[in-house]
Parts: structure tokens; sequence; C-alpha cells
């Protein structure tokens, strides 16, 4: 009786393991709030500011964001980035905008251009939802 109890054991953990494996394989990656002033940064995955530009005609700012290439596995694709602007009462909210994702394999940069608008002045956070394969 033992025996079976021990198997069923081992069968209930196995499933629970390859049910989180398959949470891990699905999560996203996110960064802290950042702040969209050159040199900023985040210790979540090390995100760095790296250059703001004002657009032509009140277009807004263009910001350029280095990501670290060990906050993702090399086999990651990022199929979705979701950029989200923290309001003035602290509530988070999705933003629309144009974004750019930079690779620079040859020389491990990767990089995140975003395009704001009238949000361009708040705290930003980001979430890589990504595939692994």
């Amino acid at each position: 009786m033992k025996k079976t109890s021990v198997k069923k054991q081992l069968v209930a953990v196995a499933l629970a393991g390859g049910l989180m494996l398959g949470q891990l394989q699905a999560a996203e990656v996110e960064t802290e709030w950042i702040h969209p002033q050159v040199g900023a940064s985040e210790s979540a995955i090390g995100a760095r500011v790296r250059s703001v530009e004002d657009l032509p005609n009140a277009g807004g700012q263009r910001v350029l964001i280095e990501i670290p290439r060990e906050s993702f596995d090399h086999n990651d694709s990022i199929p979705e980035i979701v950029v989200t602007a923290q309001r003035p009462d602290q509530t988070e909210s999705r933003l629309s905008i144009e974004h750019e994702w930079l690779a620079d394999y040859d020389n491990d940069n990767y990089g995140l251009m975003l395009y704001l608008g009238k949000d361009g002045n708040l705290p930003l956070r980001i979430y890589f939802k990504h595939d692994p394969r």
C-alpha cells in the first residue's frame, strides 16, 4: 500500500513540476518602473535609458532603452512588447505607441526604441511576452 501511495505522490510531483515548467516557459519578463530620462535604469532586468530625443512638431519623444543580453535566452523570440505608464494617481495603463526592437547580435546589443507622445514624462514599465523555443 505504501508503494501505491509513493507512486501517486511521485506522479503528483511530476505533474506539478510539468505545470510549473509550462508556466515558466510562458512567463513574461517585465521591468520595474523606469523614467524616460537619459541614464535612468532599473534593476529587474538591468534596462537603461540610453537616449531621449524630442521629435519635431511636438510629436513627442523617441526613447532608446538598452536591454542587457542576459535578460533573455538566445532562443527566445519576443512576439509581443507591452508598454505601460504610471499615471499621477499611481494607476498603470497600457500605452498604444510605436516601438522597434533593435538587435545587434554580433555585439550582444539589444534595445527598444519607443515613440512616446504626450505621456513622454511618465514612468514606464515594459512587459516582454516571449515565446521560448
